[in-house]
């Protein structure tokens, strides 16, 4: 189901609020989708719309009676619409929750998840849409409301994405014509909600069509724009990709064979950039690899000595890392007073033999 009229009702609303009972009667067939997307204000309202606005004594005012009963009344003279009864729930100010409004569209689109916005600023970032793993757009909402105008200045901060975008809008009508040509002049990619969103049987929001359909010009801009980038991925990885998914073992001091769903490559400290080409031995962030694999992935945020750079070399591993393998986020957090990895590391075939020895050896030890 199309669900055009919720899209316009966000253009038509100031702050994207009314009354439940105008929710109701621009929605129609619309309401069970929709009414998990807003939320109560708090407020109650004042006035009623009217279904013929005209004079001063529009539209209806709300009356509110010592008995509880609630009526919404005419002030023109003479009347020209109903006087109507209301109840409590039919005043009850709802808005758009713009929090859930972007995680059922993310869910929708499949995107990344984004950290909640901490800014009040008119365009949200809402997801990153992902064609390989590091490698994607990212995706923006931005809900105008009738007074809008051209809004160029709280658009001004796309400016500074360089790679292709998207900025979603209700409708294709949400921006004036300026907002909309300034938008051309930046190269952002606008896609109206109204047009690619319907709702399921179980009222909830999906794709009118595939995501790598809708998306097929901005994946082929990303794909050409990163085939130099992805060369310097060793192991370029689906945009699912994560960490917990990755198996490294040493199979040798200077050989490690990473896992991933079922394929397994070998790799040398010269094809992950961790070799150093005056003296051809392997950089700290192999090294610190080395030791946190003895460890079994978990090493300690203060060693029991002191260690020349051992925060600086775990820092390196995450970046060298994610450069070679394209997962973004961090490999080996901190969990209590260690790093830990995410992934499964292991150095078995190098103690084999040497019973007790769990090594922790880092770059700087002698």
């Amino acid at each position: 189901m199309r669900t055009t009229r919720f899209w316009k009702s966000l253009d038509g609303l100031t702050d994207a609020a009314t009354d439940a009972r105008e929710w109701r009667a621009r929605l129609g067939p619309e309401w069970p989708v929709a009414a998990p997307l807003l939320r109560s204000t708090g407020g109650l309202a004042t006035s009623i719309a009217c279904p013929s606005p005209g004079g001063t004594g529009c539209p209806r005012r709300v009356v509110r009676h010592d008995d509880g009963s609630i009526r919404a009344v005419c002030g023109e003279s003479p009347r020209i619409c109903d006087d109507l009864d209301l109840a409590r729930d039919d005043i009850a100010i709802l808005g758009l929750d713009r929090p859930k409004l972007i995680r059922a569209v993310a869910v929708a689109l499949s995107l990344s998840e984004r950290p909640a916005a901490t800014n009040a600023g008119a365009v949200i970032e809402i997801g990153t849409h992902e064609v390989h793993a590091g490698r994607g757009f990212p995706v923006f909402l931005v809900v105008p409301g009738p007074w809008f105008g051209d809004g160029i200045e709280s658009l001004a901060e796309l400016v500074a994405v360089s790679r292709p975008k998207v900025l979603l809008t209700p409708t294709r009508r949400s921006l004036g014509a300026a907002a909309t040509r300034y938008l051309d002049t930046i190269g952002v990619t606008r896609f109206a909600l109204a047009d690619v969103l319907v709702a399921d049987d179980c009222h909830r929001l999906g794709v009118s069509q595939p995501v790598e359909v809708l998306f097929a010009a901005l994946r082929a801009a990303v794909a050409e724009a990163t085939d130099s980038a992805d060369a310097g991925l060793v192991w370029p990885l689906p945009p699912d990709a994560r960490w917990e998914e990755v198996t490294i073992v040493f199979v040798a001091d200077e050989v490690i064979n990473v896992s991933f769903r079922g394929q397994t490559r070998r790799f040398e400290p010269d094809q992950l950039g961790m070799k150093d080409a005056r003296s051809g031995k392997p950089k700290r962030q192999w090294t610190y690899m080395k030791a946190l694999a003895r460890s079994g992935g978990l090493l300690p945020v203060d060693p029991p000595r002191v260690v020349k750079g051992h925060q600086k070399q775990k820092q390196e591993l995450s970046g060298a890392l994610r450069a070679c393998f394209g997962i973004q986020d961090e490999p080996i957090p901190v969990h209590g007073r260690d790093y830990r990895a995410r992934f499964v590391i292991r150095a078995d075939d190098l103690d084999q033999g040497k019973p007790g020895q769990r090594q922790r050896k880092f770059a700087d030890d002698a």
